[in-house]
């Protein structure tokens, strides 16, 4: 008995209005973050068209009562000032925006009030007729099944549309190996995992016995999965239960039979899901993608004045590419990656897709004035790849759980001008990183005006991320929650000149080296200059330590009016920690690209949060409370340097990201987080 698209997302509609109260059941899994539901904004002035893609017809003339069909046809035909209705339903296709709007009369492109409105690029018998688009695989492991249709078309060895320094690209030698079969459970959109050999999808093992190339041999069960077989253009399934100890809650326990459940299952490589090329003022709102492969879901390429929002994104590689491009805004938007609640960095970086979430291409013009801000990043191998964009204004977002790097923000340029501030950052391997693309690809030059700026946000990495799957069995589940480095970088890249102040970061464990301020303070430094002012950095554990190995002569850092402390062990202390440093070469050293010489203005002491929890999973409250001795214990900071916060700290700046008087601010999608959120 096939089911309707409407029925597969009335439990998530009943989940969001119940506000998680009641249990829903699921067959597949839990969901792992809050599903779509229809928006509610009203119908607009000016003119109306709408489609719809179950009871339209493209012979139509587009008015409400009698709608055209398809995207295809209706982007065509729309003009500046028009508003494209989408009724509720799923589109199948990969629409193509080609006209533009005006600066007074931008096109709109939106879904229809109280409908849920999805664009879907995947194969529509997989969700909608899933008793006969499977059959047993006989011969295969148990519970593997085989696609009953033949898609030999996917493999069409398309070329990649970017390029990554960590993406496998090209992938030289195994491009027989690309996963091109990726997709999601219906019920809930946890992602499925996209298998490059079958020997992995058949596995009995869970556990890391091995070697990258040792495994190969010995094969590894990633989870509920994919494989698309070349020689037959078949695509074959398997939904087993796990068996890894420790996996608790993760672990799949739902339908094994995909016959009995829908899918979104898309397959190739290639193919932008939304195009939108060589436009201007156009805007797309409270809508919802899916059915990407290892593919961009949104592409925005040579346009300007674009806008996104109230938007949900499922998958994709990435997400939102965006190339040569300028104004374009993302607001209140939600991108959920390809990681599952049991997918870990190792399943994903050698053994299926590992993707990028938002990518920055470089193509000219340069992308220049971007503003990302209200959303949500979750749930995926990589983050953004920010190196590639002018002026960038990242704000009031949510990012969590990201099994490998971070925000990576390229190397030292002239012109280099990312904002990064109140925003609220979780569980993540890498927070911070970079690559190098080619040795002397920076200049020595920049101007003084330029760089990073990564300020007021609230860090907190206690929650560890899934690095791999264990070597041995471990019902404790520790293997979950492991921390990586702050900062990291990969094979010696110049870093941008970076401007770190007003923060707020918690740890559990020393980072990488116990290196000095969670390794901002001097490592990965040549050719280039960093400011560290005003920041907490807490560990569960120790005190964050003085380290600076390896360093024979102080790089150009300049730090000042940081606090220091450890939950632990910091009321033991009995002694400066600074002191044996500040008796150093090293530290005399410092003085030359800062007079007071570093640490000399750190402090460390129990900076007296309202309430920092034991256990990481209950909700934090970071502000200060009267009496901490980070209120008005920082360093002035340039006029230049842009804050929100400037005006409710009195005295001398409070450190960290909340100053006294301050209160948290929201975050993500229409502010439904708090800052401090778990």
């Amino acid at each position: 008995m096939s089911i309707p698209v409407a029925l597969i997302f009335a439990a998530a509609l009943a989940h969001n209005a119940q506000n998680e109260a009641a249990a829903v059941a699921y067959r597949s899994h839990q969901p792992m973050r809050t599903l779509p539901t229809a928006g509610a904004r009203p119908i607009g002035d000016g003119p109306a068209l709408f489609v719809d893609a179950a009871r339209g017809d493209d012979a139509n003339d587009g008015s409400e009562q009698s709608p055209w069909k398809t995207l295809a046809h209706a982007l065509r035909r729309l003009k500046a000032g028009d508003t494209l209705y989408l009724r509720g339903g799923v589109y199948y296709e990969h629409p193509v925006l080609s006209r533009s709007g005006q600066e007074q009369a931008p096109i709109t492109i939106r879904a229809y009030p109280g409908e849920l409105a999805i664009i879907d690029a995947g194969l529509r018998e997989f969700a909608e007729t899933p008793e006969t688009a499977w059959e047993p695989f006989e011969g295969g492991a148990e519970g593997e099944f085989v696609s009953t249709g033949t898609y030999q078309q996917f493999d069409d060895r398309r070329v990649p549309q970017q390029f990554l320094p960590a993406a496998w690209e090209p992938l030289w030698g195994i491009e027989n190996e690309r996963p091109l079969a990726l997709g999601h459970f219906a019920d809930s959109m946890v992602p499925l995992h996209g298998y490059r050999i079958a020997a992995d999808l058949r596995s009995a093992n869970e556990l890391w016995l091995g070697g990258k190339n040792e495994m190969r041999d010995i094969g590894l069960y990633c989870g509920p999965g994919l494989w698309f077989n070349r020689e037959t253009g078949r695509i074959h399934i398997r939904l087993a239960h796990h068996q890894l100890e420790g996996l608790g809650e993760r672990a799949y326990r739902g339908q094994t039979d995909p016959r009995k459940l829908p899918l979104i299952v898309a397959a190739g490589f290639g193919d932008d899901v939304l195009r939108i090329n060589g436009v201007r003022h156009v805007h797309i709102e409270d809508l919802v993608f899916r059915g990407a492969t290892g593919s961009p879901m949104i592409h925005v390429y040579g346009s300007q004045e674009i806008v996104l929002d109230h938007c949900t994104v499922f998958g994709g590689f990435p997400g939102l590419l965006v190339n040569a491009s300028q104004k374009i805004r993302v607001t209140h938007c939600a991108f959920r990656g390809l990681a599952a609640p049991w997918t870990s960095r190792a399943h994903m970086k050698y053994r299926g897709t590992a993707s990028y979430q938002i990518v920055f291409q470089d193509n000219q013009p340069s992308n220049e004035d971007i503003e990302l801000a209200w959303c949500e990043f979750t749930d995926d191998h990589d983050f953004a790849f920010l190196r590639y964009v002018k002026n960038l204004q990242f704000h009031h977002n949510y990012v969590d759980n990201f099994n490998d790097d971070g925000l990576e923000c390229g190397p030292k340029m002239r012109d280099h001008t990312l904002f990064i501030y109140q925003n609220r950052i979780g569980r993540c391997l890498i927070p911070v990183t970079q690559h190098e693309i080619a040795p002397d690809e920076s200049p020595p030059d920049h101007n003084p005006a330029a760089g990073v700026y990564l300020f007021r946000n609230v860090v907190d990495l206690r929650g560890g991320t899934y690095k791999g799957p264990p070597t041995e069995p471990d019902p404790s589940g520790a293997f979950l929650h492991g921390e990586g480095h702050f900062v990291g970088d990969h094979g010696g890249p110049i870093w941008p000149v970076m401007h770190v102040y007003h923060n707020t970061m918690l740890r559990e464990t020393p980072v990488f080296r116990d290196y000095y301020l969670f390794g901002l303070g001097a490592q990965g430094l040549r050719q280039t200059e960093r400011d560290v002012f005003n920041n907490v950095f807490v560990q569960m554990d120790r005190v964050p330590g003085v380290s600076f190995v390896g360093m024979k002569e102080a790089a150009n850092v300049r730090e000042g009016g940081n606090l220091l402390w450890g939950m632990k062990q910091g009321p033991e202390l009995e002694s400066h920690p600074f002191g044996k440093f500040r008796a150093s070469p090293l530290f005399e050293s410092s003085r030359q690209h800062y007079e007071p010489g570093w640490t000399t203005q750190d402090i460390v002491a129990d900076p007296k949060f309202v309430k920092l929890p034991a256990d990481r999973t209950q909700a934090a409250d970071l502000r200060l409370q009267s009496g901490s001795p980070a209120v008005n214990a920082g360093v002035a900071l340039p006029d230049a340097w842009p804050d929100p916060l400037r005006n409710e700290d009195d005295g001398a700046p409070d450190i960290g990201a909340l100053p006294l008087k301050a209160e948290p601010w929201p975050v993500g999608v229409d502010g439904r987080r708090s800052v401090f959120d778990p």
